[in-house]
């Protein structure tokens, strides 16, 4: 029977914890950091799966998705396939999950907490190539790719890290004077070749100016060093909820 190669396209991984979304989350009232799999975050989680897993068992062009948990300790837990391709495809991907070393767990308020993790994957058919070659999700908005933070080479870096993105964040988020308001404002936002935040889209608020006031926070937020794809500066997408919780 004649191997068929395939082109990997990794898409945007999904965070929960409480619905935890996208690339990081700011908590109004009490930090979050994020899981991390070999001193990284899941770009070298999506190294290891393309290392390990066999790709000789996809038989089909198509998507796979699999949800798991990061617990307390680090293991991934509660694997599941929860888009499936072919059997083969998903019995692979679970068997390399149940192989992956310990992640360090992700932390609020300095505990452990559980996070859940969907991970996606596509497979296109790449029948005239004689290696697998594994490629970037993207999507073109007016001829421009813009390309996620799970497959771009090079990141964007906001000065001082993620973590200052989020204190600025933290620090510059007004929020409403609403005794017990709690919620999650998740928006979408692009950073540009040059650095600069641009198309904002709220994907969900909790109202009481909440959509406004994040769109004013990043609208004021300093450039970044734009990511890079094959030595050349990209556009790339992040996610970031944005949880309210009630001042204790």
């Amino acid at each position: 029977m004649k191997l068929i190669k395939f082109l990997l396209i990794v898409l945007l991984p999904v965070f929960g914890f409480s619905q935890i979304q996208g690339d990081g989350e700011v908590y109004l009232t009490g930090e979050l950091i994020d899981a991390q799999f070999n001193g990284g975050g899941i770009d070298k989680f999506s190294k290891y799966l393309n290392e390990q897993f066999d790709y000789s068992k996809v038989t089909k062009s198509g998507k796979l998705e699999a949800a798991f948990t990061i617990d307390e300790t680090g293991s991934v837990t509660k694997i599941r396939i929860i888009q499936v391709l072919d059997m083969e495809s998903a019995t692979e991907f679970i068997r390399v999950l149940k192989l992956c070393p310990k992640w360090k767990p992700a932390m609020r308020n300095g505990k452990p907490i559980s996070i859940e993790i969907k991970y996606p994957m596509v497979f296109r058919d790449k029948q005239n190539n004689e290696s697998l070659i594994v490629s970037p999700a993207e999507n073109k908005v007016g001829g421009e790719p813009i390309f996620n933070t799970a497959s771009v080479e090079k990141k964007p870096d906001f000065s001082g890290g993620l973590k200052a993105f989020y204190n600025y964040i933290s620090q510059n988020f007004k929020t409403p004077d609403v005794k017990g308001l709690s919620g999650k404002v998740v928006v979408t936002f692009v950073i540009e070749k040059d650095g600069s935040v641009t198309d904002i889209k709220v994907l969900r608020d909790i109202g009481y100016g909440t959509k406004e006031e994040a769109i004013r926070v990043l609208k004021n937020s300093p450039n970044w060093i734009p990511g890079e794809q094959d030595g050349k500066k990209v556009r790339v997408l992040y996610a970031l909820p944005i949880v309210i919780k009630p001042s204790k």
